[in-house]
């Protein structure tokens, strides 16, 4: 999500999914013939600060679903959504419920009184019990919160801890997928020159656990993942617009994919996304 002051997908050899869309599910070559398209059917969503898009994971495009009428004159941060696509958003201080067909946004709750500096917002799989979804967010002083979808109270469960270079700090967004685990895009110390990933553990108190380099890129403002790939979406400023990027789960290097017009915000996907 686009880090502002106030409120506000690790490869696998295998996994359960009840999504559609890895690659485990497509038809070989074999079955499907040379000429066959290959099929779409990311959920992966991403944002500029008025605009609901979703990746098409085969063409690498984004493609537009409707403004998020109901912003006013905010811009929405980031975005989260459950098991059951259940999507909600976060402003610089409004929690938002958004149709993911259209884009809508209905007010959850104003957060201007509890204003903690977040800076990311992900649903993922609630360590208590595996079959349930719980949104967390992390501030950009790298305190974790978990926040109820219906009321908009959020509490402290944890922190990301620190590293060689100083505190570990949310910069952008977080991700968590079954079978995969929870993702983030940290700062680490008081001058970043660029964003790292980082494996978070909830069983050890929401620890960062940094990959070895950094991304290369700055301002990855969301975070996505889809049959085995992880999807940065980076912001790039004023008239500028943004890229997305590739980033390794092991190694920790973002690799450009394209870069287009549209600011990304931040992004999201589900708990249950394919692992392959």
């Amino acid at each position: 999500m686009r880090a502002v002051l106030g409120v506000l997908v690790l490869l696998a050899a295998c996994g359960p999914s009840t999504r559609d869309g890895g690659a485990a599910d497509a038809p070989s070559q074999g079955d499907a013939g040379p000429d066959t398209p290959a099929v779409d059917t990311s959920r992966v969503f991403a944002h500029s600060g008025g605009m609901l898009y979703r990746l098409n994971a085969t063409t690498l495009s984004e493609v537009p679903i409707g403004p998020m009428t109901g912003l006013g004159t905010q811009s929405l941060t980031d975005l989260a959504i459950d098991i059951n696509d259940k999507m909600v958003g976060i402003t610089l201080d409004k929690l938002y419920d958004i149709d993911p067909n259209t884009g809508t946004v209905t007010l959850i709750k104003d957060l201007s009184q509890s204003a903690n500096g977040f800076t990311s917002l992900s649903f993922v799989p609630d360590p208590a019990d595996d079959t349930k979804d719980i949104l967390v967010t992390a501030n950009d002083q790298g305190a974790v919160f978990q926040i109820d979808p219906t009321t908009g109270n959020a509490t402290v469960i944890g922190d990301y801890g620190t590293a060689a270079a100083g505190k570990i700090r949310s910069s952008g967004d977080l991700f968590g997928v079954r079978g995969v685990g929870i993702f983030a895009t940290v700062d680490v110390g008081t001058t970043p020159s660029e964003d790292f990933l980082a494996k978070i553990d909830p069983a050890n108190g929401w620890k960062a656990t940094l990959r070895p380099n950094g991304t290369g890129f700055d301002k990855i403002f969301g975070l996505g993942y889809w049959g085995g790939v992880i999807y940065g979406f980076v912001d790039l400023g004023t008239t500028m617009g943004g890229k997305m990027i590739q980033i390794d789960p092991g190694t920790g290097v973002g690799t450009q994919l394209n870069q287009s017009s549209v600011r990304w915000f931040g992004a999201g996907v589900a708990t249950d996304a394919p692992i392959l």
